[in-house]
This record gives C-alpha cells, structure tokens and sequence, in this order.
C-alpha cells in the first residue's frame, strides 16, 4: 500500500510525506535478506519460514555485518522486539535471545525494555515450572487416591487451590479424602485461606 499525506495548504505546493506500507510478516526471509540491508533482517522473524536455525544465520550476519557495536545493539534489539511480537506462532524469542546473548554477554539485560522482556519471560519460564511441579505432585496423589490420573480440568483445578490456599493444605486434602469426596471437594468453590 502506498499513501501521502499533505501538510501543506490546498493549491499550494505539496508539502508532507510519500510513504509505503510492506507487510513484511507476509514475506521469506530470503525476500527480506535480498533487499540488501541489515535493517531489513531486524523483521524476519516476522517472516513465514522463520526458524531457529534461519534466524542463527541472521544473528551472525548482523554480528559480521553491523557497523558498530552500537548498531549491533540495536540491530539485535530490534530482532527481539518483532520476534515478541510473533504473527505466525513460531514462538523464537527465547531461542532468538540465547542466541543473541551467545554472541553479545549482557548486552541484551543492560537494554531497559529487552531486560524487562527477559525477565517477565523467566518469571514466567519459573512460575509454569513451579505449577508443573505442583501439578505433577499432587497429581500423583490424587492418582493414587482415586485410582486415575486427573483430568485436565482437575489438574487444573489442583494447581488453582495450592495457589489460593496453599500447596500444603491441598496436599491434606488429597490424603485426607477419599474417592468421592476429593472429587466433591475438587467441584467446591475454591476459598482463600
């Protein structure tokens, strides 16, 4: 799509900006690398054949290529932020930040909103691991209790009361209780303890 828009008054000479719309999230990275630029590689992994091994060769062409390493910096910066973006589902960010980390120790941590990035990623990576741990425990009390694995559903419901109450008092019950009556208290309303 191509536009302008006109600052100038009408019958005057134009005055304002020319511009182009490119949905680069339609393109290949071989389309974005072949516009000869190291600012178009800051956009594939919004490309439809990203990967991690694709986006490897782009992390070294920008190290080889980036003037600076200032540039470098922003350059890797910039992956990073389409990468969180993610139109296709490719889910590369991590991968995307290991890599750039490989190439360029602590750099991504000292920028402000990447380290931020980072960090909530983590916390999450840390706050999932902690539930999968949860879940995997309790679950197997249950199991044994019941005499089956959980449902999805119940397994989530497990995770959800060792979070209001605690992972403790939910291990009580699981102990405490048998067959119908775990399953009866797993329909309660959680309460906060």
């Amino acid at each position: 799509m191509t536009g302008k828009r006109r600052v100038a008054w009408p019958g005057r000479p134009f005055s304002g900006v020319h511009f182009r719309v490119d949905a680069v999230y339609q393109r290949t990275i071989g389309e974005l690398r072949a516009r000869g630029s190291l600012l178009w590689l800051v956009f594939t992994p919004l490309a439809r054949d990203a990967t991690a091994a694709a986006l490897q060769q782009v992390v070294a062409e920008i190290d080889a290529g980036a003037a600076s390493a200032e540039e470098r910096a922003e350059l890797y910066t910039a992956l990073l932020v389409m990468a969180a973006i993610d139109p296709w589902g490719h889910t590369l960010w991590k991968e995307l930040v290991t890599m750039v980390e490989d190439k360029e120790e602590g750099l991504l941590r000292r920028t402000p909103i990447i380290g931020e990035m980072i960090i909530e990623a983590e916390q999450r990576g840390e706050r999932r691991g902690e539930q999968r741990a949860i879940a995997e425990l309790l679950g197997r009390l249950f199991a044994r209790r019941i005499g089956r694995q959980p449902t999805a559903e119940e397994e989530r419901t497990i995770v959800e009361r060792a979070r209001a109450m605690s992972p403790g008092e939910v291990e009580d019950a699981l102990l405490d209780l048998e067959g119908e009556a775990l399953a009866r208290w797993l329909a309660e309303p959680i309460r906060s303890s």
